[in-house]
């Protein structure tokens, strides 16, 4: 039996709009199939290619992506609660709809990769593809010897199991240490709470690398588009290869 798909997942994939935009088209029965309106909300993989949207076919999306150096102080959503700031409100204006591949907290800062794939984006957060995230980190507080040694392996903090990351101390001073951390997924604060565990207290956290993109010399709310054979090695080097990848 082929396996069926999400019709709003492909639709939100090609670019054409958001997945609960998708969805509201397909209740209006804008979306055909065979020239047929088609009010499902899954499909088989056959018919992917004769999806048309208001009489027009989707197309096979082009995939962009930037590098946006996200400041401190803005929230990693759409949605401004509690008198917080979106860092979509500090993009250019001429910058088409993009996701975020992953998020960075209020207090967090550094590279932000924007695309406007979901499809990359779903694959690059995904923690079995091993897309090595690179941080550096500021902490106060004393390390004793070698602390982090066990974390290659995995800790549980709180109930909540984090897999193996590499903490390297850059600077072995007594109190005040810069250190270089290494992790393949992004759980929620996740760094903050491994060394919170360990008594540290952050005082900067930046992220300066996502897999093979990296925040180079931007500052704090530039922004920088990956062209060309730049973007084409860069999805090589993570084994992208399906710009309307469903999975």
């Amino acid at each position: 039996m082929e396996k069926k798909i999400r019709l709003a997942k492909i639709i939100c994939h090609s670019g054409y709009c958001s997945r609960t935009e998708a969805e509201e088209i397909i209740k209006m029965g804008r979306v055909t199939i065979d020239d047929n309106p088609y009010l499902e909300f899954t499909i088989s993989n056959s018919q992917i290619g004769r999806i048309k949207i208001d009489g027009k076919p989707i197309q096979k999306l082009s995939i962009k992506v930037w590098c946006f150096y996200k400041p401190k102080g803005y929230v990693c959503s759409t949605r401004e609660q509690y008198q917080q700031k979106s860092f979509f409100r500090i993009l250019p204006k001429e910058l088409p709809r993009v996701v975020s591949v992953g998020r960075l907290d209020i207090e967090s800062e550094g590279l932000l990769i924007l695309t406007n794939s979901p499809g990359l984006s779903n694959f690059m957060e995904r923690p079995e593809n091993k897309i090595e995230r690179k941080y550096i980190v500021n902490v106060s507080g004393k390390i004793y010897g070698n602390s982090f040694d066990s974390l290659k392996s995995g800790i549980t903090v709180k109930g909540i199991r984090y897999k193996g990351l590499t903490v390297k101390n850059l600077t072995n001073h007594k109190s005040n240490n810069v250190l270089e951390i290494k992790i393949y997924e992004g759980k929620n604060r996740e760094i903050r709470k491994i060394l919170s565990y360990f008594k540290l207290t952050v005082k900067l956290l930046k992220r300066v690398r996502y897999g093979p993109f990296r925040i180079e010399k931007l500052n704090p709310g530039a922004i920088t588009e990956i062209k060309d054979r730049k973007l084409k090695k860069c999805l090589e080097k993570i084994d992208f290869k399906d710009a309307n990848n469903f999975r």
